[in-house]
């Protein structure tokens, strides 16, 4: 069986000619199938279809591998190792050019590796010139290249609201706030939000919509509070630290209350009553729990004794704050300023770390404690928990509980608040 690779490096249409041409050059030679990719062979990305081919040809059912080029192969010198690969199984490597690429032999081995040469240098010369040319769009005013997130839309300069995406964007952040920003609910409850589960997680996650730029320190109209959009943060980073799924019904402690022990999110029982039980079949205390409402008298309670002392914690910081920076923010600002002169002075690759490090900084600027000023006075009036529905008792737990801890008895757990 002959078996054809082809590929380009983005998703774009204009690379849509160059791909049909590959397949149909390809199929002309006599391959049964044609495995397409749309990615770079020059990142260190895995490539799915490219590997897909090494095990066709480690499987003794291909007679052979043919490409239209060795830069539609790889450009980062793995077409050599392929080549090696083909004569270890008994397939021909054919390179559609006329190149040969049988390195088993001198000439062979000499012309691969100075195409592969070449074709690496090449993608690193683009690399370097593309990086330029965002540097001196960045220095022009420019504040954006690249895809924007939904709701945004660049006016040949920056990201500006899009005036046909906004009130959607809008209106789904908000039904993520209705759904505790769990995406997989929100796309079953809205299948006209246009996004995956994972894609809509990236979107959440995106620090554009608070206004701020992964790549810039300039500002643009935000979709969401700073604030708010830091909380998300917290919640998603959360969930993904213990790796918990989408629950199909939420209850007042779902995802809140964790096993001591073992670390996992306890989960819902119902007998006659709702427990909470580890049921993390490695721990120690799989099976055990306590009952729902032992929790929720333990809750109010810490919260009612608390709301006094945070009060009066607040007060006497609001009193004594002045506008020096704490130490942290000051680490932060000073590896920026590192960071920015080595950029401007013309080491490469710095992007990233210095994105990291805005954001780092804007988290340490923007981020307050729990919202203890609106909510303390009530939780201070005995009849405020009276008869308080489920849903209004789980909100202000996710505003004020940092932790609660299953200590591995029936009868109670530990509680850790969140500082105002």
């Amino acid at each position: 069986m002959k078996i054809g690779y082809c590929r380009v490096s983005t998703d774009k249409e204009a690379q849509d000619t160059s791909i049909d041409a590959q397949v149909d050059a390809l199929t002309r030679a006599g391959c049964v199938k044609v495995f397409k990719e749309r990615q770079s062979a020059y990142g260190n990305r895995r490539r799915k279809q490219w590997e897909t081919c090494k095990d066709l040809i480690q499987s003794g059912k291909v007679t052979h591998f043919m490409i239209c080029s060795l830069a539609r192969g790889s450009r980062l010198q793995e077409n050599a190792d392929i080549s090696r690969l083909c004569k270890a199984n008994g397939v021909e490597f054919v390179v559609l050019d006329g190149t040969n690429a049988d390195v088993s032999t001198p000439e062979g081995l000499l012309m691969v590796g100075i195409l592969d040469t070449v074709n690496r240098v090449d993608s690193t010369i683009k690399g370097i010139a593309v990086k330029r040319g965002l540097a001196a769009r960045r220095r022009a005013g420019a504040t954006g290249h690249g895809k924007t997130p939904y709701g945004y839309r660049y006016d040949g300069k920056q990201p500006v609201p899009d005036p046909k995406q906004w009130k959607k964007a809008q209106q789904l952040w908000q039904w993520l706030r209705d759904n505790e920003f769990m995406a997989v609910r929100v796309i079953r409850q809205h299948p006209e939000v246009p996004f995956s589960d994972a894609g809509l997680r990236r979107w959440m996650r995106n620090p554009l919509l608070m206004g701020k730029p992964r790549y810039s320190g300039h500002q643009v109209e935000p979709l969401v509070s700073p604030a708010e959009w830091h909380r998300v943060q917290e919640l998603l980073a959360s969930r993904n630290k213990f790796k918990s799924r989408t629950p199909k019904k939420t209850h007042l402690f779902t995802q809140v209350v964790v096993c001591q022990s073992c670390g996992k999110w306890m989960q819902y029982a119902f007998d006659r009553k709702a427990r909470l039980k580890c049921m993390n079949v490695r721990c120690g205390w799989y099976g055990r729990g306590l009952a729902e409402w032992k929790v929720k008298g333990q809750v109010i309670a810490a919260l009612q004794d608390a709301a006094p002392q945070m009060l009066t914690a607040l007060k006497q910081a609001t009193e004594t704050t002045d506008q020096t920076l704490t130490p942290e923010q000051i680490a932060a600002q000073q590896r920026l300023v590192m960071l920015l002169e080595l950029q401007n002075s013309g080491t490469p690759d710095l992007d990233k770390s210095i994105a990291a490090t805005r954001l780092e900084l804007d988290a340490l600027t923007v981020r307050r404690g729990a919202d203890w000023t609106t909510l303390a006075p009530f939780i201070g009036q005995p009849a405020m928990f009276e008869g308080i529905p489920d849903g209004e008792l789980r909100a202000i737990c996710l505003e004020l509980v940092e932790q609660i801890l299953y200590v591995g008895n029936s009868t109670e757990v530990k509680i850790v608040l969140r500082d105002p």
